[in-house]
């Protein structure tokens, strides 16, 4: 993956922020540039109209309508439950295959198993990824990052869908801008789409899940990472997803946890008839599930206010503020710097407490190897 791709992101009917959860994540932080959105039901706005932001995007009827700006890659911009390609993406995708672009798809579904999609591709020179196919080198956690010299801040929620990506990205570039080195371990599709890397998390085998997650972390750390912002799926006591969490914890163990949380949301989504517990109640759940680990805390509240105005928005957070004692922010709104505030000084204290990084063994291996030449010249 280059920089330079152009990009059209396909959200046939589906284009809003809860339902095109992928389209909305590259929209806003993808490197490659987006040219165009193909909705028949919003074509002839923009990504402004729609969204509220994202500039003069244009939104289209169809692929044949974006051929004129030379897309490279189209994405499939939805995650829906289950993950499977909706009827009414098929002919869109064959369209992309027929004029050569390389289709990215984060559904469970694999595209290129699909024997249509499949012959079209091969039939034109074209690619297909399927981002949830997972690697099958995998092993065991060994709770090995229970030892990490980076500081470990994972972003859990009290649902699903609630802004977890979104805000580790923030964190991202609020810790970059203080000049700390920061990295971002991407566990979903949408996430992997951005930076290219990371693993399908909820693609992979229940026993394998923490390892995947460890491996990740473990990589950034070997990186030199000050601060690693681990994305984060689902919640913790969710009827569907709280196995991913629970991974996610035992994998990264993390040193904080920043929660997320949408404040006109009551119960589990989607459609699930059971309430959300109380904020209070899900911090306490984090925070005792892992206390015989690290015991980490949740340091911040990130809300996720884009249902409500201005008006409405603003007592909200105030409200959950005093209401939990925690520095609370909507980063879409307002930044990330209020939850950077209440990690630095955590990060800090572990930068300040971590030995010297040992040499790799590569670079131990050349200094001898220097050492003895060195020697041996001064023989001669």
């Amino acid at each position: 993956m280059t920089p330079e791709k152009r990009i059209i992101i396909l959200a046939e009917g589906k284009f809003t922020a809860l339902t095109a959860k992928t389209a909305t994540g590259v929209l806003r932080y993808s490197p490659h540039d987006v040219v165009a959105v193909v909705d028949s039901m919003n074509a002839g706005r923009t990504v402004q109209d729609v969204l509220g932001w994202g500039g003069s995007i244009p939104v289209v009827a169809h692929v044949g309508d974006t051929l004129h700006l030379n897309p490279e890659v189209m994405v499939v911009g939805i995650a829906p439950t289950g993950g499977r390609l909706p009827q009414e993406f098929r002919r869109a995708v064959l369209d992309a295959l027929e004029n050569r672009l390389e289709v990215w798809s984060g559904l469970h579904h694999f595209l290129g198993d699909d024997e249509e999609f499949a012959h079209m591709a091969l039939q034109h020179g074209s690619l297909i990824w399927d981002v949830r196919r997972a690697q099958t080198d995998l092993q065991v956690a060994r709770a090995d990052t229970l030892h990490t010299r980076a500081h470990v801040c994972l972003m859990v929620g009290s649902d699903c869908n609630v802004g977890k990506m979104t805000t580790a990205f923030e964190l991202q570039k609020e810790a970059r801008r203080r000049g700390l080195q920061a990295g971002f371990v991407a566990t979903g599709q949408t996430g992997i789409l951005i930076l290219g890397e990371g693993t399908p998390l909820d693609a992979i085998p229940g026993d394998f899940m923490p390892g995947e997650v460890e491996r990740l972390v473990l990589q950034r750390d070997e990186a030199g990472d000050d601060v690693i912002f681990v994305e984060g799926q689902g919640a913790l006591l969710h009827p569907g997803f709280g196995p991913v969490t629970l991974s996610l914890m035992l994998g990264a163990m993390p040193d904080s946890f920043i929660l997320t949380h949408l404040p006109s949301r009551e119960t589990y989504r989607p459609g699930y008839d059971v309430r959300i517990p109380s904020l209070r109640r899900i911090i306490d759940l984090y925070e005792n599930t892992m206390a015989d680990y690290k015991a980490p805390r949740v340091v911040g509240l990130a809300l996720n206010t884009f249902d409500l105005d201005d008006a409405t928005a603003v007592p909200t957070v105030a409200r959950l503020a005093q209401e939990t004692g925690l520095p609370t922010v909507d980063v879409v709104r307002d930044g990330a710097a209020p939850l950077m505030d209440a990690l630095a000084p955590l990060i800090e204290a572990k930068l300040s407490s971590r030995p010297a990084r040992p040499p790799r063994a590569d670079a131990v291996l050349a200094a001898q190897n220097e050492r003895e030449t060195h020697h041996e010249t001064m023989q001669e």
